[in-house]
């Protein structure tokens, strides 16, 4: 039976004192007791302590007792602070409270009472000992070490800890077994999740490289499990899976109309999906494919696999665009055999919808291509029997395990264009088969690359003229949609305006921010060609497919990481037309990173090279782009602090293996649905269906 009290609001650990704030505790550490936990420091500081305060205390981090002699409130502002006269030995110490409220600061320094405090200790401009915003102490009378906190505005660090404090001993009130092996435990110096816990938050030492200490290695070992563990309950392997095998017909079919010949590299990747659809165990297969090497044909023959044994099949895309792209593409492909399939996105309403839906459900359609719309409970399927994900880093586990569960056991295929180092798949993706496709389709001529200073924006242009007048077409793409008083860069309202000075009508723009039917409606234009020019945002980043579009102007180059890039590059080079690749840079703003980027995407169109570069340019934690995904960040570590690394691996390791050893023994799940609830993975239902 699950123990909740640590998963109870964490209202409870808020104390009287810091009561009012009470919303903003919530806001900054999280809902549940554990999450408070979780807050993890930023680092530790050493306190001396020292009284009666002197000069040659100026400059360090200090504990000390003043006695509060007067508050002066009379200028206090948004902008000016709160001034407090306090006296240490005879030693006149003044003292400024910025984003202070009056009754908080009373409370906090009573007039006339002596007090301890912690914090830097300064001189101010008028030649007095000063303090700026410190903090109550909690160490009276000694030297001692104290953990500075990630904070909002008008929490301090004592009363994050105030909360963590009384969080601990919840934790500890409550008995939780541990689910780490004791030879594991043992192996690696580790101590208890309480243990360490406390450790972490009651420090004494200075802590720099967290994974350094046994007790972050351990909560991050904790964080990895539950996410290793996720991820294969999100794709499980079961050897009660459907056996598909058939005579190929379709596939045969299909092949006799197809106007291109597979690649070497797509055969041996379809053979193993077959071997694995035969198998009797359900299939776990990511692809990787670098930018234009053909994944999308590959789904379509797994897809036709499985349809010619009777069972359904849905495809999960991430953005409308890439979803119809998809079903024009493939739906092409199936209307020529005979097969119906039908496309499920926020814009199928009314009876529409119904009819989609009722199709999927009575098994007429064979395969429903979507967005996630296709994830509602509504959504019902006949006999799904293949689910392919196009994209798969852009859906979390829980939205895969959604898809999933609409089946009974149903093959798994992942595809990315986003190449992966396998440090990285270990990590993302759990204990799957991953196949590569490293070739590109016969015909396709490498994108040549050059990197131009965006003074030459003219000379571009010109070219561009050249460009249009065979009946290409253009890519042009800036950061930003509108001009931002923050962020000095292109914006893309204010690059089309410049360039229908020139280009008039043949220029369009496209931008996240435009509606669905809108998106749409420019995009076909442009794919038909009423126009030959799109300023876009990155939104056309991912499987857009206009084949005689061969030219991509990328400006602020510099703004973009090493793998946006090249995915952004991939748009072009789809076709045997020649195309380019243009990097407009502002060599004010180009940072020694940024020029290794640049040269890195003008020597080489070889997504897994740039894959490992920009592992070692950035870590890990952006090999996705996961500002713009939005993927979680570790709470215990980072993947792209390169002093970590080192670290991580081998932990990341460990938890891999252990979470195969768990999959395979069902009779241990109750032990981890502690585990995977606190890292807020499954809920305990979830869990024990994946099972």
């Amino acid at each position: 039976m699950l123990n909740n009290a640590i998963f109870n609001s964490v209202d409870i650990c808020v104390g009287e004192y810091f009561k009012p704030r009470a919303a903003l505790f919530k806001k900054l550490l999280g809902d549940r007791v554990v999450d408070s936990l979780l807050h993890m420091p930023l680092y530790t500081i050493e306190k001396v302590y020292s009284y009666p305060l002197s000069q040659n205390d100026i400059g360090k981090i200090v504990s000390t007792r003043v006695f509060v002699e007067c508050v002066d409130y009379s200028n206090y502002s948004s902008r000016r602070p709160i001034k407090i006269w306090a006296k240490s030995g005879e030693a006149v110490v003044k003292i400024d409270l910025f984003n202070y409220k009056s009754v908080y600061a009373k409370k906090v320094f009573p007039i006339g009472k002596e007090i301890y405090i912690s914090g830097k200790l300064t001189k101010s401009v008028d030649g007095f000992l000063q303090f700026v915003n410190p903090s109550k102490s909690l160490v009276k009378g000694k030297a001692g070490f104290s953990n500075v906190y990630p904070l909002s505005n008008g929490i301090s660090s004592e009363g994050v800890y105030s909360v963590i404090k009384n969080a601990l001993i919840i934790l500890n009130n409550n008995n939780i077994n541990e689910w780490i092996p004791d030879n594991v435990l043992r192996e690696n110096n580790w101590k208890s999740f309480y243990e360490s816990l406390f450790l972490i938050h009651n420090p004494n030492k200075i802590v720099e490289n967290k994974l350094n200490f046994p007790e972050y290695q351990r909560i991050c070992f904790d964080e990895l499990l539950a996410e290793q563990l996720a991820m294969r309950l999100a794709t499980p392997k079961t050897k009660n899976g459907n056996v598909i095998k058939n005579e190929k017909n379709l596939i045969k079919k299909l092949k006799s109309f197809l106007p291109f010949n597979l690649t070497k590299a797509q055969i041996f990747v379809i053979n193993e999906i077959f071997k694995d659809m035969e198998s009797g165990t359900s299939m776990t297969r990511l692809i990787q494919g670098d930018v234009g090497s053909g994944k999308t044909i590959v789904a379509v023959i797994s897809a036709l696999y499985a349809i010619e044994s009777g069972y359904q099949c849905a495809l999960l895309a991430p953005t409308e665009i890439l979803a119809r792209q998809h079903l024009e593409k493939i739906g092409s492909y199936f209307c020529k055999l005979g097969i119906k399939t039908e496309i499920l996105t926020s814009n199928e309403t009314g009876k529409r919808r119904k009819d989609i839906i009722y199709n999927m459900g009575s098994g007429e359609s064979k395969i429903l291509i979507g967005t996630h719309a296709i994830l509602q409970d509504e959504v019902k399927f006949n006999n799904l029997g293949l689910v392919i994900i196009d994209e798969q880093h852009r859906f979390g586990v829980n939205q895969r395990l959604r898809l999933i569960e609409k089946g009974n056991t149903p093959h798994i295929l992942s595809m990315t264009a986003t190449p992966i180092p396998r440090t990285m798949i270990l990590s993302q993706y759990g204990d799957i088969d991953v196949s590569f496709i490293k070739e590109k389709p016969i015909g396709r001529k490498e994108i040549i690359t050059k990197a131009l200073r965006i003074a030459r924006v003219n000379d571009i242009i010109d070219s561009i003229k050249r460009i249009i007048s065979l009946g290409q077409k253009v890519y042009w793409i800036c950061p930003l949609i509108e001009e931002s008083e923050k962020v000095d860069y292109t914006c893309v309202i204010n690059r089309l305006n410049y360039m229908k000075n020139s280009f008039g009508t043949d220029a369009e723009m496209l931008h996240g921010k435009m509606k669905s039917e809108e998106k749409r409606s420019i995009f076909e234009k442009f794919s038909s060609g009423d126009f030959h020019i799109l300023i876009s945002t990155t939104v056309i980043e991912v499987g857009v497919d206009i084949p005689d579009a061969t030219v991509i102007i990328i400006e602020n180059a510099e703004k973009f990481g090493l793998a946006q890039l090249h995915q952004l590059r991939g748009r072009v080079g789809r076709s045997s037309l020649q195309s380019y690749c243009v990097l407009l840079y502002d060599d004010k703003k180009l940072s020694k990173i940024a020029s290794e980027r640049i040269n890195i995407m003008k020597k080489t169109n070889d997504g897994f090279i740039i894959a490992e570069k920009d592992l070692i340019l950035r870590g890990g934690g952006e090999i996705f782009g996961t500002k713009q995904s939005g993927q979680k960040q570790y709470k215990t570590f980072d993947f792209e602090d390169s002093d970590s690394q080192k670290y991580i691996y081998p932990i990341l390791k460990q938890a891999a293996k252990l979470a195969t050893a768990i999959i395979n023994d069902s009779d241990s799940i109750d032990k981890y649905e502690t585990l995977l609830k606190i890292f807020n993975k499954h809920n305990s239902q979830n869990i024990k269906n994946s099972f």
